[in-house]
């Protein structure tokens, strides 16, 4: 008797058998579909996806605008948060509105994504009002979740305030965490 896969492990032999160079492509257009449609993989299907769409992995799959979107917004009927922060993304030029929401919602649930782009955003006053001290804030909280840009972003506004005292201090703490940023010379 054959063993019955997990939704995992199928998923993850949809993705292999994508990868086959000897996989036809009216099997990569049928598995495209399975991966587009299917509610059967919890919405890691859709997340898989949106990363397909970012180029945050080799995509094996060409996704358009439009089905990125959808895919975000069945990957958070699924209970995928993170899938909140892909929505910013997409919707940050066409609907601002919508898009800070996504954006508050991900910086409540602590994804050190979320924490740059909210940095970003409230250090230059882009879809939120600008609010230097606030920005700093999350771009500590993004270092203190090993971005190395929250280390930048912290070292850019010192800079700008010409607090050479601070700078020093970053520098320190992120020399500490095991990141060397460019500048001073030991």
């Amino acid at each position: 008797m054959e063993k019955t896969l997990t939704r995992d492990e199928l998923l993850l032999q949809l993705l292999q058998k994508a990868q086959n160079p000897f996989t036809t492509p009216q099997q990569m257009n049928d598995i495209k579909q399975v991966l587009l449609t299917s509610s059967n993989f919890q919405g890691k299907n859709h997340i898989y996806l949106l990363r397909c769409f970012f180029n945050e992995v080799e995509p094996l799959f060409l996704i358009t605008e439009q089905e990125a979107i959808q895919q975000a917004y069945f990957a958070l009927k699924e209970n995928h948060p993170f899938s909140c922060y892909y929505l910013y993304k997409l919707l940050k030029d066409r609907d601002p509105v919508k898009a800070r929401n996504y954006l508050r919602i991900c910086v409540d649930y602590a994804y050190p994504e979320a924490y740059l782009e909210m940095a970003k955003c409230q250090h230059y006053g882009i879809l939120f009002e600008q609010n230097r001290k606030s920005a700093f804030e999350y771009y500590k909280k993004a270092a203190l979740c090993q971005r190395k840009e929250g280390y930048y972003g912290m070292l850019l506004m010192a800079c700008e305030d010409g607090d050479t005292d601070l700078e020093e201090e970053i520098y320190k703490e992120a020399k500490k965490r095991g990141f060397l940023l460019p500048g001073i010379v030991e």
